[in-house]
């Protein structure tokens, strides 16, 4: 086995695992990270084969079904520039969300060709998310001063995206530990401090992805490859139904839960996710354009739910769809939807619930929080791909060497 390339894909794990890290400091790093990434996964394909074969194999990426419904998803994006009321921010948008499929499509297709090579399942891996957790638990309750040192906002909430990375890479954490007398509790041990950093954080869509992903968790164990039906239909179900959930989401909580949940940070969403439903049949088919959403409150400042239209975004990924791109956008991101868990069938059984349970905390973040076109968003959950698509691609490869060092 070529040592150097051993070195190479680890070097893009440990880029990745630094990333919550980086996040604590700047909440939008996750973006240069991720182009980062992507340049050392292209350079590596190419020192393993040849920047020709590595061409190659962006040609073949370019041509396989996803990434020709991800073209027509943009080029409708750009038509909708057109009758969007922010052509600003809809060309900015829809730039910014093209360069992000570019980054993973160059990464899937640089992995594709690169040599399998051993991943170091070192200790200090799980260990690194440990001591980030507890970085941020410390920065909370002591007023930030390493981020004030550094010249950083004061503000506890601008660390809610670090708190979120750190709940999407658990899963991972708990999968990818080396086989010790350590590892149960270290896995205890980033179980509790990934919990504690979320429930410290002003997150609460970190609270529900970490409750998400640990109620989950067995009973993807318990279903198998039956967790891919499962989790698929769920959420093709909720993207393509939440217009008509939305106004109910409250009554779906149990009375003695939902008089307990602040307003600001639960009540809030419904009222806004309602509002944007109800006119999403305004403009049916071809949606309101791009980044629409932010202008809301303009556009329909006569209207009685004026108020929760200005929010910049509908704090949902399927409404957001629906208000901006219509049923053609629906369309398009459920057949993707398809195809992705299509190809979960390859993940081997071992790894499935954890990347079932990695899927369904991003998904559950989408429904409840962050803009659907958010740059630091897609390439956070881009960087998260590419640790389980480093891990699939060294399973055809030699078994890596366990490690407690």
């Amino acid at each position: 086995m070529n040592v150097s390339k051993c070195l190479n894909l680890n070097s893009v794990v440990v880029t990745v695992f630094a990333t919550p890290f980086l996040m604590v400091l700047s909440r939008n790093i996750a973006t240069p990270i991720f182009v980062f990434v992507a340049v050392l996964l292209l350079l590596f394909a190419a020192i393993d084969r040849s920047p020709k074969a590595v061409f190659q194999s962006v040609i073949d990426t370019a041509r396989s079904p996803a990434v020709l419904l991800f073209e027509v998803l943009v080029v409708f994006m750009a038509l909708s520039v057109g009758w969007s009321t922010s052509v600003d921010r809809s060309l900015e948008t829809t730039v910014h969300f093209a360069g992000n499929l570019v980054l993973f499509g160059l990464c899937v297709a640089a992995l594709a060709v690169s040599a399998s090579a051993r991943l170091i399942r070192s200790i200090l891996f799980p260990l690194a998310i440990i001591g980030t957790a507890l970085f941020l638990v410390s920065e909370v309750i002591f007023g930030t001063p390493v981020r004030a040192l550094v010249g950083a906002s004061p503000e506890v909430f601008r660390m809610n995206r670090a708190a979120v990375a750190l709940v999407l890479m658990l899963p991972f954490v708990l999968y990818a530990l080396p086989q010790s007398k350590k590892v149960p509790g270290v896995r205890l041990a980033a179980v509790l401090t990934v919990g504690g950093a979320a429930f410290m954080s002003d997150s609460e869509t970190a609270k529900l992805a970490f409750i998400a992903t640990i109620l989950l968790l067995p009973v993807f164990v318990l279903l198998k490859d039956k967790g891919i039906w499962f989790l698929g239909l769920l959420t093709l179900g909720t993207f393509i139904l939440m217009p008509v959930i939305s106004p109910h989401v409250m009554s779906l909580i149990p009375d003695v839960l939902a008089s307990r949940l602040p307003y600001g940070s639960v009540g809030i969403r419904a009222d806004i996710w309602t509002a944007f439903s109800s006119l999403i049949g305004n403009h049916f088919f071809l949606g309101h354009g791009v980044d629409a959403s932010y202008m809301a409150a303009v556009d329909y400042k006569d209207l009685d739910i004026e108020p929760f239209l200005g929010w910049g975004h509908p704090h949902n990924f399927a409404i957001q769809v629906w208000y901006e791109l219509g049923v053609i956008g629906v369309v398009l991101f459920a057949a993707l939807i398809c195809l992705f868990f299509g190809s979960l069938r390859v993940v081997p059984l071992d790894l499935l619930p954890a990347v079932l349970s990695t899927v369904a905390a991003v998904w559950t973040v989408a429904l409840v929080s962050h803009g659907a076109w958010q740059a630091w968003w897609w390439c956070l959950v881009g960087l998260v791909s590419v640790l389980w698509l480093i891990e699939l691609k060294c399973r055809h490869g030699v078994e890596a060497p366990q490690s407690d060092t």
